[in-house]
């Protein structure tokens, strides 16, 4: 049976970046296409269509809207999530209309980038089998039925404490910010603090009841999803009465 990993093309003329989010993307793993003008990426991506392109604009031979323009017309474009340093709605919208998926403006997280990735995929697979169901350090997650378990016993989350959860156990050993996690959890669109997401992770560590908290705090950060290592102990806090 295949195993093959989804294929993500870079399209970045910026060396450093370029190599940042192969690694970023490697690391949550994908295989990676790198191109570093539009002109190559336009030949390369013919030739070996990716699962998902993320194609910056202002690119060398031809700017990313023309590379995106002349895929659409190939009528086999691959989904596409623009990066760019412009932030005018004029431009925003240009790359919408065009058929991108979606739109990061410079500079971003690599961290988000890849959550971005992962949303578009799972947005155009539409429901596709893939596990969505996972079990870490005695929680376990049932992204289709919005179900949690600790240890076998049913924990109730709000939506908001549902999704954070979601996205730490998703990156394991990784550091998400605050606005990482207020943005993936609540939404883009919302207009609060990142310090809110601190009440929702002590409440989420609350209701989840384990001592010691695979949850910890990168102070200054963000949090992050760490499982006990084996052997370690980890188990439910014994309930108030």
């Amino acid at each position: 049976m295949s195993t093959s990993k989804p294929v993500v093309a870079v399209v970045e003329d910026e060396p450093a970046l370029r190599q940042l989010l192969a690694a970023y993307l490697q690391r949550a793993g994908f295989a990676v296409q790198l191109y570093e003008d539009g002109a190559a990426a336009l030949a390369g991506v013919r030739a070996q269509v990716p699962d998902l392109v993320i194609l910056d604009v202002l690119l060398p031979k031809l700017d990313g809207f023309e590379v995106l323009e002349r895929l659409q017309h190939d009528g086999t474009a691959p989904p596409v999530l623009l990066l760019t340093a412009k932030t005018t709605e004029s431009d925003r919208l240009r790359g919408l209309q065009l058929g991108a998926d979606d739109y990061v403006t410079k500079p971003f997280s690599p961290a988000e980038v890849v959550l971005r990735v992962e949303a578009i995929l799972r947005r155009v697979r539409g429901g596709a089998p893939t596990p969505r169901t996972r079990t870490v350090a005695g929680i376990t997650v049932d992204e289709d039925r919005h179900l949690v378990e600790v240890a076998g016993r049913p924990v109730t989350l709000t939506p908001t404490e549902f999704r954070l959860l979601t996205l730490l156990m998703h990156r394991p050993g990784w550091t998400l910010t605050r606005q990482q996690l207020l943005d993936g959890a609540v939404g883009t669109d919302f207009l609060g603090y990142d310090r809110n997401v601190d009440v929702h992770v002590a409440n989420l560590r609350k209701k989840l009841g384990l001592r010691p908290s695979p949850i910890h705090t990168v102070y200054g950060v963000g949090y992050r999803f760490d499982p006990p290592e084996e052997g370690g102990s980890s188990g439910a806090a014994p309930s108030s009465p």
